[in-house]
């Protein structure tokens, strides 16, 4: 064999293994797809393992959950309690592998967090803290959770709001339960007019336009305040994945979420819906996703102010569902934060030094503000009725809240310990009514 015919030979087999060598780590490290094998991930920053790193192949052989969670998502961590009974129950098919978001901005404390929630609530998860994953999985929404065979298959990517005992043992026993599903597969750009461009479908022209139409599988995106779409946004206003009450909310008030750090509204307006109705259905369903709406307003260049936008969306509620609604005052029971008669504590702060400390298990406040810390509170508690401040305190306070903040009761007794206490009054508030409609 002449030296042109050995070097030729190796130079072939050298591209031919890098070739193949770059395919195989670009299929590692991609994004998981249901049906396909799930990119692999090593971490090494772990709680409850025996090993010092973990990959996806310490995992074979078993049913795996990777549970994508942060510090900021209540729902994420209301779950820990359920994972942890479904991997005891199910310890010999299941794994389940929490991975908290550890990015320095918002989530820079969230493993002596979940150390204090292992203890708090009396379980035991294996768990890692890291960010790769989470930015090369894609990961745009927590609850995130990805289901893997014992083959390394993708079988499921869900927020698992619908996962259950029941749907784990049929996977296990080898049938094929459906989970809410978080893939992607219609591309939706909140920055776009709907159906432009094929943004979320197909092009349609139009002068004005208004679309309602049921949630099928878009990207999820809700504004905050409508008063952010005005003639500067050229898409107008958006939003899908939207439950019904979040659009009567839109409708009347303006936004969907208002409180005690954001404005006036949450002393006037009450955060609950007043339904004189015979069905309620479409507004009682939280979990499938079965009663979800899109809505898109496009108006003419001028006219793209938050009364004509409110005006059209009331419109469109009335026309596709048809009850009416009103803005009327009523007595509405209230959480309301008082300051206790009895108290000798004083709440003043004693510095100029600023501290707050805003977790699932604590407040701590220094040189802080009682709205501050009651709407933290409050965030919790979204669908429950509306936490007012009775206090009267307008100066900076320290406040030290040693609490499980999704435990109301145990709320109310830390802030006891401060001199203050959450009661449920009532109060004349505006409330957004629907009733069905007066038939002649």
């Amino acid at each position: 064999m002449n030296k042109f015919f050995q070097k030729y030979l190796l130079l072939f087999f050298a591209i031919f293994f890098l070739s193949n060598h770059c395919d195989l780590y670009a299929d590692s490290h991609g994004v998981p797809v249901v049906g396909k094998p799930c990119p692999d991930f090593t971490l090494t920053n772990l709680v409850n393992s025996k090993k010092r790193s973990i990959s996806l192949k310490d995992f074979k052989g078993k049913w795996l959950m990777v549970d994508i969670w942060d510090a900021n998502c209540s729902v994420c961590i209301g779950k820990f309690p359920l994972v942890s009974r479904l991997q005891q129950h199910f310890s010999s098919q299941l794994s389940v592998l929490l991975i908290g978001i550890n990015e320095s901005l918002y989530n820079k404390d969230i493993k002596n967090i979940y150390l204090k929630l292992q203890k708090r609530l009396n379980f035991q998860l294996l768990a890692a803290f890291d960010t790769v994953v989470s930015t090369q999985w894609e990961v745009y929404s927590v609850p995130h959770i990805v289901l893997v065979n014992p083959e390394g298959i993708v079988y499921a990517i869900t927020n698992g709001f619908d996962m259950d005992s029941l749907k784990i043992q049929q996977l296990v026993d080898g049938k094929k339960p459906e989970f809410m599903s978080k893939e992607r597969k219609i591309a939706f750009d909140e920055q776009k007019p709907l159906l432009i461009n094929n943004n979320g479908g197909s092009d349609t022209a139009f002068l004005y336009r208004s679309v309602l139409s049921r949630y099928v599988d878009e990207d999820y995106y809700t504004p905050m305040d409508i008063n952010d779409y005005s003639d500067k946004n050229k898409a107008g206003f958006q939003i899908t994945c939207a439950k019904l009450y979040r659009l009567y909310y839109f409708a009347y008030v303006g936004k969907w979420l208002w409180g005690l750090n954001k404005d006036s509204l949450f002393d006037t307006i009450s955060n609950a819906l007043e339904l004189d109705i015979k069905d309620s259905s479409l507004f009682d369903d939280v979990v499938s996703l079965k009663n979800r709406f899109n809505y898109s307003l496009y108006l003419p260049p001028g006219k793209k102010d938050a009364h004509m936008i409110m005006q059209a969306l009331q419109r469109e509620l009335k026309n596709c569902f048809g009850f009416d609604a009103a803005l009327e005052t009523r007595e509405v029971p209230c959480w309301t934060l008082v300051c206790r008669k009895d108290t000798t504590v004083s709440l003043r702060s004693s510095g100029s030094v600023t501290e707050k400390t805003y977790t699932p298990l604590e407040i701590h406040l220094k040189n802080g503000s009682i709205k501050q810390a009651l709407g933290f509170i409050a965030n919790y508690y979204q669908d429950e009725t509306p936490f007012i401040d009775e206090t009267g305190i307008d100066y900076p306070i320290d406040l030290q809240v040693d609490a499980f903040i999704s435990d109301l009761p145990e709320v109310q007794q830390a802030l006891r310990r401060s001199g203050l206490d959450l009661i449920k009054k009532s109060r004349p508030m505006k409330v957004i009514v629907i009733r069905d409609p007066v038939t002649q």
